[in-house]
């Protein structure tokens, strides 16, 4: 396993979830000192970045970019793909392919979340799911083409009203069967939609991509009452070996929570590994 933390993009002024102070020159820095291997880069509009500088200075700082988050492509401006307004999905659908374009160049995954939209935003038809399993399954056919993978998350129920729990999600790759397709579990979310955290992450298997860490308050891990030996362990007995990254409030500060969050992994992932030999 890897350990990684969501940052912001020279484009995106503000993350919610994103750690650490500074330019992204000096965040980049940061994020390798503490020991940290990769990073989520979150974006905004990829028409806006020098991508070949994004690249060399993740490189230069040794990172690598497992996967591109488009939170703020809601989040900052409204843009979703399952909705009833037909110039939105067509802005939001353009948006995500440019996305997709950035994070093939960058080798790396994208992750849809909170950018899929919602059900009720289709208004009274007969069948949205089989709305938003369309809609999906256009960008994912668009990054099938440019050679990504795009990772899935779960929601709790107080954010979106459909792919809630890992059962869901899985629901939604058989729908889909798309080898691009896969699951990005958080275990936020999984606290509050999943019967267990860690039944959900061996439904997922070897469709499970990519994990979200934040403790049961998205604080750093620790801070909470999430039993991460037990989830850790879960992980290893998986021979999972992707990314654990934190998407977690930036407190008590952003540099505080992201030195927390690494020694936090490190010593886990350490004791894990120990105990599995």
């Amino acid at each position: 396993m890897k350990t990684g933390l969501v940052m912001c993009g020279p484009d995106v002024a503000y993350g919610p979830l994103a750690l650490l102070s500074g330019t992204f020159e000096e965040k980049a820095a940061k994020a390798a000192r503490l020991g940290y291997d990769g990073i989520e880069l979150m974006v905004r509009d990829p028409a806006g970045l020098d991508w070949k500088t994004v690249k060399a200075t993740l490189a230069a700082a040794g990172l690598e970019v497992p996967q591109v988050v488009t939170g703020e492509l809601f989040g900052a401006d409204g843009l979703c793909l399952v909705t009833a307004d037909k110039g939105l999905h067509r802005r939001a659908e353009e948006r995500t392919r440019s996305v997709i374009d950035l994070a093939a160049y960058l080798g790396a995954m994208v992750n849809i979340g909170r950018l899929r939209g919602q059900l009720k935003f289709l208004g009274d038809v007969p069948d949205p799911w089989a709305i938003a399993v369309d809609r999906l399954r256009r960008v994912v056919a668009y990054a099938a083409k440019q050679g990504v993978k795009i990772t899935m998350e779960p929601i709790n129920r107080y954010e979106t009203d459909f792919v809630l729990s890992a059962a869901d999600g899985m629901r939604l790759v058989e729908d889909l069967d798309c080898d691009n397709f896969g699951l990005m579990l958080d275990l936020f979310h999984m606290n509050i939609e999943d019967a267990s955290i860690e039944e959900g992450l061996r439904l997922a298997g070897e469709r499970l991509w990519h994990v979200h860490i934040a403790d049961s308050n998205r604080h750093y891990p620790g801070s909470g009452h999430l039993d991460f030996d037990s989830i850790f362990a879960t992980l290893e007995d998986m021979g999972y070996q992707g990314y654990v990254s934190a998407e977690i409030l930036p407190l008590p500060d952003p540099d505080t929570a992201a030195q927390k969050t690494i020694a936090f992994l490190q010593a886990h992932l350490h004791a894990v590994r120990g105990a599995s030999r």
